[in-house]
């Protein structure tokens, strides 16, 4: 059993520990975009550049190659994927610095519903109605962090936008994830991203500033950024969508916020502290992960009765 690349022996606890730690690589990714200076479109234009020259020089190192796209169809679909991911993160910064990381991390949490609509549609299967009821239970969970805080319309469509993206960049992603290997699908999507973003930027501003901007800590940030919460998170995060389900993934990512907001508290204190109900929503998210924990669970334990030989992807 190899740790590094999880398998199709590997035990199930092993894909889901791994999806909560690159989630919780995630979460605190939040910090970084709070504790770099710059604005939300160059910081993610530069994320994504220093992201694909990590992820290259990774797989020089490993003696590997970028796999070419083998069909036309495959990279539409990788370019969509990159264009997703890159205005997700657009609105994720822009949502931090608009109201607070607390805030936009709690929108995340409405990925759930997203899903649950968004993969039977792509998918073209039935729509499970005990994923729309935990979907909607994170939603009350929602409502309750919203009626903590006032004055924050604007970050919360801005946040709930993003949610909607990642969502959907999640169900995209589950359907090629076994087309090429986790590390081509990833360069490929930062690349698609970077090459959109970069055009936006071309024609609105000069690239040069956009590269003279940020400070030296800003630079040690961006770098850690790009790095272990980019290229190593992302190529492993394709790997495990190998053996989890799409909604099982998201429902995994919407743990986000409330890893990050813990984060957030340790880094911040006092300025990222939110009034009681806000917590209390997300105590109402947290049983509802758990919830689907025990769906998934009896789910697979009824598939294993009625079909031994099936796969284990869960």
């Amino acid at each position: 059993m190899s740790v590094l690349r999880p398998n199709d022996h590997d035990p199930v606890g092993i894909h889901y520990a791994w999806m909560h730690f690159i989630v919780l690589i995630w979460g605190f990714t939040g910090v970084l975009g709070r504790l770099i200076s710059i604005g939300a479109l160059d910081l993610v234009w530069l994320r994504i550049m220093l992201a694909i020259g990590f992820l290259w020089g990774y797989q020089r190192l490993l003696g590997e190659r970028i796999q070419r796209i083998p069909t036309s169809r495959l990279g539409w679909i990788l370019g969509l994927n990159g264009i997703v991911l890159m205005i997700h993160w657009i609105t994720f910064y822009a949502a931090i610095k608009l109201s607070n990381i607390s805030l936009t991390l709690a929108c995340l949490s409405t990925g759930p519903l997203f899903t649950a609509f968004l993969e039977p549609l792509i998918f073209k299967r039935r729509i499970s109605w005990a994923e729309v009821a935990v979907s909607f239970g994170v939603v009350v969970g929602l409502l309750l962090v919203i009626g903590s805080v006032e004055g924050q319309g604007l970050a919360i469509a801005v946040g709930l936008t993003s949610s909607g993206l990642s969502a959907l960049f999640s169900v995209l992603n589950g359907r090629i994830v076994r087309q090429m290997e986790p590390a081509s699908i990833s360069f490929w999507e930062l690349l698609a991203g970077f090459v959109g973003l970069s055009v936006v930027l071309a024609a609105t501003t000069n690239l040069s500033h956009v590269l003279a901007a940020p400070s030296p800590s800003d630079w040690f940030y961006l770098a850690i950024l790009a790095s272990f919460c980019t290229a190593f998170a992302f190529v492993q995060s394709v790997r495990i969508m190998r053996y989890l389900s799409p909604f099982t993934v998201v429902l995994a990512i919407s743990m986000e916020p409330i890893y990050g907001i813990i984060l957030a508290l340790l880094v911040f204190g006092a300025d990222e502290a939110m009034p009681t109900l806000f917590y209390l929503g997300f105590a109402v998210v947290l049983s509802m992960l758990l919830a689907n924990a025990w769906i998934q669970r009896r789910n697979r334990l009824k598939l294993s009765t009625s079909t031994p030989s099936a796969g284990k992807k869960s």
